[in-house]
């Protein structure tokens, strides 16, 4: 144990906490130890607090994010390497999981690593284990890039900014994050996954993470600077998003939008597929402006997944991660039990709280158990007539059902307009 490091590190978190200025060498002592396991969770709790309380300089954001790539392993990814990230906090909105496999068929490389949920019912991740091992060693990681173009895989096994998955750990149970160490989290594992272009979804609104205009502007005005600084360059999507784009809540019923949407069934959700192609193409915009194309993005993008290559593309991704390719969506189970929440009155959804969405998944068992979740059947601007089902629940054991139904009565998902 080294503990001029350790010494340094828990002065850095104590000092940062009564308002001062880290150094490099501070947060490289402070993601050392983060990352090797000399700090108790007691520490890593008092360094999330202070990204809340102080906040960072663009000096220390960049500090902490280079240390946090440093303590850890790296992919080595040569020629246009590009990725899309969402912020998150918007439960039921699985595009990344139709964005890799259209950016892959175009011919660019996109090593999509993921978290597992944090503030809501799945994380990219959790879904892409329904259908394939996510947990996998960042050579063979690196090496299915290099022969496909893509993955979609848990960034928590491949070494890769270590210090990360330590403070999410500590974060998850209290399901926040504050907006700065949003930003290093995201950009460490860019720039450890060698990725020089990406697409930052930044949605807003009253339920989400951020709630107004301005602060969605600040962040990615923060997010950019410090991007820059480390040779990447970003074109954030500010968006209103006021409900899921998706049906369902929940590793399973994500994992089955997202697959409707691929496959294009009757059935899919229109508001996904709308979301996923436009960031697709905003993502192909930088690809083709580095690689001199002149073709139209939303074109391309909307060609690949009408015509089946993204879907195509999709299931070979499975299938090199160790999954069978060969899945059909109705073989994606659902939890044994389940409970149809049905309106009390006509009316018409005016809206949707998507918190209320992710406390009641989480009581039904997602994300850890895949099973547990929902299946939303009303839309904002619906009409709605008594007795018409709202939403379905579905959970593995009567234990869990019974507590969502019973917590669903003071908080609703869906407000009516009477």
């Amino acid at each position: 144990m080294n503990n001029t490091q350790r010494i340094r590190a828990i002065d850095a978190i104590k000092r940062k906490l009564v308002g001062k200025e880290l150094s490099y060498e501070d947060s490289y002592a402070i993601m050392h130890e983060f990352s090797t396991g000399g700090l108790d969770d007691i520490f890593v709790a008092y360094f999330a607090a202070a990204s809340f309380s102080a906040g960072y300089t663009d000096d220390e954001l960049y500090n902490l994010t280079k240390a946090m790539v440093e303590t850890g392993k790296k992919f080595t990814l040569k020629g246009i390497v590009a990725d899309k990230h969402s912020i998150g906090g918007m439960p039921g909105t699985r595009a990344s999981m139709i964005i890799v496999p259209i950016v892959a068929a175009a011919g660019y490389q996109i090593p999509k690593t993921s978290s597992r949920a944090i503030t809501t019912p799945a994380g990219t991740a959790d879904c892409m284990e329904v259908l394939a091992p996510v947990a996998i060693e960042l050579e063979k990681a690196q090496a299915i890039v290099e022969r496909i173009g893509g993955c979609i895989i848990w960034g928590g096994h491949l070494g890769m900014a270590p210090a990360d998955d330590v403070i999410i750990r500590v974060e998850e149970p209290l399901s926040f994050e504050s907006y700065d160490k949003v930003i290093i989290s995201i950009l460490a594992k860019k720039v450890a996954a060698s990725s020089k272009y990406m697409v930052l979804d930044i949605p807003v609104g009253p339920t989400m993470k951020i709630k107004l205009v301005k602060d969605a502007l600040r962040f990615r005005d923060a997010f950019t600077r410090i991007a820059h600084r480390f040779g990447i360059t970003v074109k954030a999507d500010i968006n209103f998003q006021y409900e899921p784009a998706g049906f369902g809540i929940g590793p399973n019923y994500e994992t089955i939008d997202a697959v409707k949407v691929l496959s294009q069934t009757s059935d899919r959700s229109s508001d996904l597929e709308f979301k996923s192609i436009k960031l697709a193409s905003e993502v192909l915009d930088l690809c083709f402006a580095a690689d001199h194309r002149a073709d139209d993005a939303l074109l391309v993008a909307e060609r690949l997944l009408k015509t089946g290559v993204a879907m195509k593309k999709f299931r070979e991704i499975v299938k090199e991660q160790g999954g069978d390719g060969d899945f059909e969506i109705d073989r994606i189970p659902a939890g044994k039990f389940k409970q149809e929440i049905v309106a009390s009155q006509d009316g018409v959804v005016s809206g949707v709280n998507n918190f209320n969405i992710n406390s009641l998944a989480r009581l039904l068992g997602a994300p850890s158990d895949k099973l547990g979740g929902m299946v939303l059947q009303s839309r904002m601007g619906q009409r709605i007539k008594k007795h018409d089902i709202l939403l379905t629940m579905y959970a593995s054991s009567t234990d869990k059902l019974r507590e969502a139904v019973d917590t669903y009565t003071h908080m609703p998902v869906f407000e009516l307009l009477v």
